[in-house]
């Protein structure tokens, strides 16, 4: 059994303090293959003496022999022509590479069938406000603007004029993207959006993040969980393949490519 495997298997019974380290060690495995307890602890912030607790509650004898199967499980499924190298480092397709690994690692590992249930709730709703604050909000832009395109019930929840979450019901939808450092605003609204019987949904980048108690449905796209460059292509992926699974729902996957509304084609 492989550390995924053994991190998923455990990762319900373990503290919040050891939860942040399996989620750690699911998106930046690299981190553990490469460096000594000591440096990872300090790194995902937590002490040394967590990180060797976390690997006993997996089933590890401790952290070195945690560390032998990272290295091994990379070294296996490393696809060819696709190894970082520092000579390169600077080069634009070397960067596309990386993004193009850590898409493949989260589209392994994410959970595609809350994605579904997303799917079918945002399909199934009356109406849709999407909300993103700092580094989300261009994810919920983009969304909101696609996503009315599609269903035209959807709206784009502006701090400088909206005053909260106003609509009452369950049949009202409210998409939450709520990324580390995790807004108060996000926070207050999604609370809002609960009491008021909304379906809240929301996505972020860690099952421990604080808006996570009041989702409905909670959509985990697990990535280092700092890094804001990381964040952003990944993030969009994910999102493309909720909106073109909505497009098939509601029969308009022309508007995947709709070359005819342009005067360029």
């Amino acid at each position: 059994m492989s550390y995924i495997e053994k991190t998923k298997n455990r990762y319900d019974s373990l503290t919040k303090g050891l939860k942040k380290v399996g989620e750690s060690l699911l998106s930046n495995p690299v981190l553990f293959a490469t460096h000594p307890a000591k440096k990872v602890a300090s790194l995902i912030d937590v002490s040394e003496t967590m990180v060797i607790r976390f690997c006993k509650a997996i089933g590890y004898n401790g952290f070195s022999e945690l560390q032998k199967d990272v290295q091994y499980r990379l070294l296996t499924i490393q696809p060819a022509g696709k190894e970082y190298s520092p000579l390169t480092s600077d080069s634009f397709e070397n960067v596309m590479s990386i993004d193009e690994g850590t898409i493949n690692h989260v589209a392994k590992n994410i959970d595609w069938d809350i994605a579904r249930k997303i799917v079918d709730q945002i399909v199934a709703a009356r109406s849709v406000k999407i909300v993103g604050y700092y580094q989300s909000f261009a994810y919920a832009h983009w969304f909101a603007y696609l996503l009315n395109n599609l269903l035209d019930n959807t709206a784009l929840y502006r701090p400088e004029t909206d005053v909260g979450i106003t609509k009452k019901g369950y049949e009202h939808s409210v998409v939450i993207f709520s990324y580390y450092r995790y807004a108060l605003e996000s926070i207050r609204l999604a609370k809002e959006a609960k009491l008021n019987e909304n379906n809240v949904i929301v996505i972020t980048d860690s099952q421990i993040s604080p808006i996570v108690e009041y989702g409905d449905l909670v959509l985990t796209i697990n990535t280092s969980q700092k890094s804001l460059l990381e964040k952003g292509p990944v993030t969009f992926s994910v999102l493309n393949a909720l909106l073109l699974h909505i497009a098939q729902k509601v029969e308009k996957l022309d508007f995947v490519n709709p070359t005819n509304k342009y005067y360029i084609q």
